[in-house]
């Protein structure tokens, strides 16, 4: 039955129960270490952020931060050294980080804060306070000042952390992060896959639960020094791997698509990469075999999660002949394909990927959504998947997404997959909307590395590589996909844009979704 309990080994002992102990003991070990490289940005040793941070700390509490506060970050950027300093700093006097990113409309970080009861806000030196914030403001630069240790009781079930999902299907969902979840296994299984010690690039986007992790645990937990730059500049990732000689790259699915579609080993030399890690969303076949051409020898570790289910983990090596094979459950982790009533699916059947680890579980900060996600500690995903023959956990596509033809779901992650092997197609996004007789269609959103009017091929294209209920009704051809701060695309704007499908196939071109 596709019900799998934790793999042999979870069993490890934690040496400490907070973050910023953590980091306290990096710094007793290895005070000279860098622990943080920014692209133009400087560089952290373990000492000097232990140290900082304790000054940070102490602001903080002249701020009067108390055991449970809760502090916004929010730092541009290239202003990574600050961000890291300031987030040790709240945990050290007590308080909860709320990461908050400065590319947010204005009504967004309203949102956020307000539902977070941020009391306080840490900022950027050079970064405007939003409007409309009503707690007290600090500057990054205040944060000088006694780098003696401070001494807040603080305890593995503290809130480290309070952090968003990223969004794809509607409003991003606030959940909280405690300590102990931070710290299970202390040293997660994914950083063992990660190569030696050589340095780990990791372009990431400023005030998400991704900076949240390369602040803190990717850094304290790893024998590598941590290069972090934006992962809007694909450019400087080449010339970051070439200068460091970078064994592992940190990238989403997206970034991978623009390292491939800029050609970036014909203007770098990436011969240091061996393993480049991917996570966020499924990665196109086309994709990965394009970068094992610019890197021979490459391995693509994966990894499937949920921030609200973390550290529950499925990892895997991706196979480009099974794009949407995802691996097997993490020393740890519990995984269940779930009917709609909770039990358990036989082998093979499609169902609700379910999550469940021993870790203190991450909570919604909207409490009707524990009651509606959570289940007897599970986390329900709101992905359809299924565990095939060989053990392996395979994903079906989001339940937002997945379209019923004919009785049948079908799998728009299926469909994109075989889009993206056409040769005139760079982005593609699948969703479905109500056709003209009122039944489920599927149409296309593409982005072409063609001249217009290339779209008209795609039909004969698909009609040899796709069942008849897979079969697009419509192609829209677009400037650009619509994304979140991750690189997701945001498939709930294109169905806004595309409400209804008044025509069958008509290939059409518009502008970037807005």
């Amino acid at each position: 039955m596709s019900s799998l309990p934790p793999a042999e080994g979870a069993a490890e002992p934690d040496h400490v129960e907070t973050v910023h102990a953590l980091l306290r003991q990096r710094a007793e070990q290895e005070p000279d270490r860098i622990a943080l490289d920014i692209a133009g940005g400087g560089t952290l040793t373990f000492r000097r952020w232990e140290e900082r941070s304790n000054a940070a700390a102490r602001a903080l509490l002249a701020r009067e931060v108390r055991r449970g506060s809760r502090v916004a970050l929010l730092f541009s950027e290239q202003d990574w050294i600050d961000y890291a300093v300031a987030y040790l700093g709240v945990l050290k006097a007590g308080g909860t980080g709320v990461h908050l990113s400065d590319g947010l409309p204005a009504d967004e970080l309203r949102r956020r804060w307000t539902e977070t009861g941020a009391e306080g806000l840490v900022h950027s030196t050079g970064l405007t306070a939003p409007a409309g914030f009503d707690g007290w403001l600090l500057p990054a630069a205040e944060l000088a000042g006694d780098t003696s240790p401070v001494a807040v009781p603080t305890g593995p079930d503290d809130l480290a952390d309070i952090l968003y999902t990223s969004g794809t299907t509607g409003p991003a969902k606030a959940y909280t992060n405690p300590h102990s979840t931070l710290m299970h296994g202390r040293r997660p299984a994914g950083l063992r896959r990660l190569d030696g010690s050589a340095p780990l690039l990791a372009p990431m986007p400023m005030g998400t639960p991704s900076s949240a992790m390369s602040a803190s645990l990717m850094p304290l937990n790893s024998p590598s020094t941590v290069v972090l730059c934006p992962p809007d500049d694909v450019g400087a990732m080449g010339r970051l791997i070439a200068r460091y000689g970078v064994a592992t790259v940190l990238a989403t699915p997206w970034i991978a698509q623009r390292m491939v579609a800029e050609r970036l080993a014909e203007r770098y030399d990436l011969s240091s990469v061996t393993t480049v890690a991917i996570a966020s969303a499924a990665l196109p076949a086309s994709t990965a075999r394009a970068l094992r051409g610019m890197m021979p020898g490459l391995a693509i570790n994966t990894a499937y999660a949920q921030g609200e289910a973390v550290p529950a983990v499925i990892l895997g090596s991706f196979d480009p002949d099974r794009p949407l094979a995802l691996g097997r459950p993490a020393p740890g982790t519990e995984l269940r394909i779930a009917d709609p009533e909770g039990g358990a699916v036989p082998d093979g059947e499609i169902g609700e990927i379910w999550l469940r680890s021993a870790a203190a579980k991450r909570r919604y900060v909207d409490e009707s959504l524990n009651a509606l996600l959570r289940t007897g500690g599970w986390i329900r995903t709101r992905d359809l998947g299924r565990v095939g023959e060989d053990g392996d956990l395979y994903l079906f596509d989001r339940m937002a997404d997945a379209v019923r033809i004919g009785g049948r779901l079908v799998s728009t992650l299926e469909v994109e997959g075989v889009l993206y092997d056409h040769p005139a197609v760079r982005e593609a996004a699948v969703f479905g909307v109500p056709g003209p007789d009122g039944d489920p269609a599927l149409v296309a959103a593409l982005v072409l590395d063609a001249p217009p009017g290339a779209e008209a091929g795609v039909p004969a294209f698909l009609r040899d590589r796709l069942k008849p209920r897979q079969m697009l009704s419509a192609v829209q051809v677009v400037d650009a996909l619509p994304r979140g701060v991750t690189g997701k695309v945001l498939k709930h704007r294109l169905r806004e844009r595309l409400p209804v499908l008044h025509d069958r196939y008509e290939p059409r071109r518009a502008g970037t979704p807005s």
